[in-house]
């Protein structure tokens, strides 16, 4: 017969309440985020504003029915891409 026993780690990191608090990128609430979804491409560059008041650290668009993509500059107030002509995609940017 085998017998478990379950013993307490003694490490710090198994017995905080948590990351710290300002520690991003663990959770997503933390975070600063823009999420747009159901644009539809014009072929000619687009500006989506975001909301962040800075420029973000990270932009991912994706077309949810074919087409291609092209990033532009993004601005503290825009996020800045080209995308097929009547094709849909989603935007997430981030802080």
């Amino acid at each position: 017969m085998v017998e478990i026993k379950k013993v307490p780690v003694n490490a710090p990191e198994f017995q905080s309440n948590g990351p710290h608090p300002k520690l991003k990128g663990v959770f997503l609430s933390l975070q600063k985020l823009f999420f747009a979804s159901q644009q539809a491409g014009t072929g000619s560059s687009q500006s989506i504003a975001h909301g962040l008041g800075v420029v973000p650290a990270g932009v991912l668009c994706i077309p949810t029915d074919g087409g291609t993509v092209t990033y532009g500059t993004h601005t503290a107030t825009n996020v800045v891409v080209t995308v097929t002509s009547a094709k849909h995609f989603d935007v997430l940017a981030w802080l």
